[in-house]
């Protein structure tokens, strides 16, 4: 997967179509915004410990405006970052793997595009609209997705 992420990277320095890079923490926003009218799935695997550091306010913010626009949505993200799951949000599905996972990125998952994010990147994200790729990360997704148990809420 590490070699995949790096080879977008080079095609999105090198202008390569269907990939770019979101700079800052607005762009990174905006593309949250953009996606809730246009998508009515949304899938990530994340790091929400990573993610709170950038804005914690607008991620929560996104979570419950997701719901309110009846986007389904499921996430997979390490145990601790339960405590910052929002209550009572109805379209969205939680599921969790072990805290011995490291991961520090988050991968959303869309329905025409895919967005790595992390801050400790030097960039906030990379876009890949690239189909083969898409198609590779939402296998691994369900793949993941069939194999972890529910979480109870």
């Amino acid at each position: 997967m590490e070699k995949i992420i790096k080879s977008a990277i080079k095609l999105a320095e090198a202008k390569y179509p269907g990939v770019y890079f979101l700079n800052t923490t607005q762009e990174l926003k905006n593309f949250y915004t953009s996606g809730l009218k246009k998508h009515k799935r949304w899938k990530a695997i994340a790091s929400i410990e990573n993610w709170l550091p950038v804005d914690d306010v607008f991620l929560q913010d996104f979570r419950k405006e997701l719901d309110k626009r009846k986007i389904k949505t499921q996430v997979i993200f390490k145990e601790a970052g339960l405590k910052f799951e929002p209550k009572g949000l109805k379209y969205r599905k939680v599921k969790v793997m072990s805290d011995k996972y490291k991961f520090k990125s988050s991968v959303d998952i869309l329905n025409d595009k895919l967005l790595i994010m992390s801050p400790k990147m030097k960039v906030k994200g990379l876009v890949i609209e690239i189909e083969p790729m898409l198609d590779i990360f939402n296998d691994i997704f369900d793949l993941l997705w069939e194999t972890l148990p529910e979480v109870k809420k």
